[in-house]
């Protein structure tokens, strides 16, 4: 008796090729080695090193520079005020920049009676009085007074140029004008005019 081999169709043998692939990929369930089947990803999440940001660098605070002195800080508190009914300065205008020879001129309501005075000084930024000068009044003809100046007989402008030693940069002065003393010497009914005074 001969055996006959019976052919097997091609799309049967192609089906059980693929599944001993299978089985080959997936290296069976009961696999005791307990190895990672083949083909399958492992995916690990791996945490790198954390990115440290840079110090960030802080600007270290700029000095603020002391402010040079206003020229109004340059008069100290006014120990009596003069009104301007009796008298006035016109120039030099409180906060002007101004060279030497300082014009001071102004009015007063009295200055004309009985051979009277205006006094002008100067001061510097430590209070001290550099100097002192006595004006005498002007002839009043031709001239235009203030307004709100009380007009008497006796209402003369003044004026006088004021000469200051070794300014060598702008420096701030207090103009101070009166007319009176106490008994202690100390000014009476003034004006002060804090101004700045530029070498020339």
């Amino acid at each position: 008796m001969t055996n006959k081999l019976i052919p097997w169709p091609v799309p049967f043998l192609a089906a059980i090729g693929t599944l001993m692939l299978l089985l080959l990929a997936c290296g069976g369930e009961g696999d005791a080695g307990g190895s990672n089947p083949t083909g399958v990803a492992v995916v690990v999440s791996s945490s790198g090193p954390t990115a440290t940001q840079p110090p960030s660098r802080t600007a270290s605070p700029t000095p603020t520079p002391s402010p040079s002195p206003s020229p109004l800080d340059i008069c100290s508190p006014n120990p009596d005020p003069a009104t301007p009914a009796v008298l006035q300065v016109e120039t030099p205008e409180a906060e002007a920049k101004t060279t030497i020879p300082v014009h001071v001129r102004g009015w007063s309501s009295n200055i004309g009676e009985e051979d009277k005075v205006v006094f002008v000084a100067v001061v510097d930024q430590k209070q001290d009085v550099l100097q002192t000068n006595e004006v005498p009044p002007q002839p009043r003809e031709f001239r235009v007074p203030p307004a709100g100046l009380e007009i008497t007989e006796f209402t003369r402008p003044f004026a006088i140029d004021i000469l200051i030693d070794d300014v060598i940069r702008e420096t701030p002065y207090c103009i101070w004008v009166y007319q009176d003393v106490d008994e202690e010497g100390k000014a009476r009914g003034v004006v002060q005019v804090p101004i700045v005074v530029e070498p020339r």
